[in-house]
């Protein structure tokens, strides 16, 4: 999982009364850099500057006083490579800041020490899945059984940094790490059943919150489109821009995969060849594909099906993730799919690869 991406994600302030001293002071080293000057910033959309620290001799330094546990990042202007997220919060904060990729390194506090462990676990199946992915798919002559096998075990591995994720939030739900991993991380990492346990077991002051009442809300708006339910007829352009009815799709065949994506998700290309070899092994079996793209350049997206080999509908309304379908069945991450039968009845959701393959087999037997 890319610190980026979680950041993108997180809220920028998370409260938390102090129940001793309220000073901080953070202790940093740098490797391999000399005067460079360092920015705090809160403003995790931008980036903005809320301190300036200046590096001397490899070191720096910075104190404080808070009343409150918020989530923050250092970062360097000059070298991209040299950035941490941490939190800040009553005690001394050590930091180490390394341009080797996962050497930078924060502790000294109990919130501090507990997210430096969950980096470190998440960190290490993120390299396994990278070394399979570049491994496997960056071989232009890897067969296709090499890359289902690929892909089985990328899946374990997501299965394994998802369980790894929802363990350190439970052990977390009472602090400000808990609630950052819970707004955080998408319904493929923790389940919304799972969230909806792990807000029951926060204290009241962080369940009142805003986001958690948001939260709770869209959960129970989800519900609508959880397994066993049927699906609300939409329409949507086709690729040639004539509109199309999901139902009219549906209808047609005995089971049908729903399958979201888009050009530019690199994930989603990566499955699409095992995909076309799923439809063309069951198309004449009952097996329909209906592609709802998260595109939201038509060239690009009629581009990627030619290059791709799709040769099933397609259907956008070339709005990203602002899709009014992705809005309708709370897709927060692509690829992802929902398999329906006939009537539209939702059989699984997020089944991919040899998951995918197996449940379609069961059901067209």
């Amino acid at each position: 999982m890319k610190i980026k991406s979680i950041l993108i994600m997180a809220a920028a302030g998370f409260t938390l009364a102090a129940c001793q001293s309220n000073t901080y002071q953070i202790k940093g080293t740098v490797e391999d850099v000399q005067g460079d000057t360092l920015f705090l910033t809160t403003d995790l959309q931008q980036g903005t500057p809320r301190d300036t620290i200046i590096v001397k001799d490899g070191r720096f330094e910075l104190s404080g006083e808070t009343d409150s546990t918020y989530f923050c990042l250092i970062y360097s202007k000059n070298e991209e490579a040299l950035n941490i997220p941490f939190f800040i919060e009553p005690g001394t904060i050590k930091i180490l800041l390394s341009k080797t990729p996962g050497g930078s390194r924060v502790g000294g506090t109990a919130i501090n020490d507990e997210w430096q462990r969950m980096t470190d676990s998440t960190m290490v199946i993120g390299k396994e899945i990278n070394n399979i992915a570049e491994k496997v798919f960056a071989n232009e002559n890897a067969t296709q059984e090499e890359q289902q096998k690929a892909m089985e075990q990328i899946e374990k591995l997501n299965q394994r940094h998802a369980k790894a994720v929802l363990g350190f939030t439970e052990r977390n739900i009472n602090n400000e790490l808990g609630y950052f991993l819970l707004t955080s991380f998408p319904e493929e990492v923790i389940p919304n059943q799972e969230r909806l346990r792990l807000i029951k077991m926060m204290p009241a002051e962080l369940r009142q919150r805003s986001t958690i009442k948001e939260m709770e809300q869209l959960i129970g708006n989800a519900a609508k489109t959880e397994e066993g339910n049927v699906i609300e007829d939409f329409t949507m352009p086709s690729i040639e821009g004539a509109p199309m009815s999901i139902m009219s799709e549906v209808r047609k065949n005995r089971i049908t995969v729903l399958d979201f994506w888009a050009s530019w998700c690199g994930p989603c290309r990566k499955e699409t060849p095992l995909m076309v070899e799923i439809y063309k092994n069951y198309k004449d079996k009952g097996l329909g594909f209906v592609g709802i793209s998260l595109d939201e350049d038509g060239d690009a997206w009629k581009q990627a099906t030619d290059q791709l080999g799709i040769v099933w509908p397609q259907m956008s309304d070339l709005k990203g993730w602002e899709n009014a379908a992705a809005q309708m069945f709370n897709i927060t991450s692509i690829p992802h799919t929902i398999v329906v039968d006939q009537n539209g009845k939702i059989l699984r959701r997020g089944l991919r690869a040899q998951q995918l393959e197996q449940f379609i087999a069961e059901q067209l037997k």
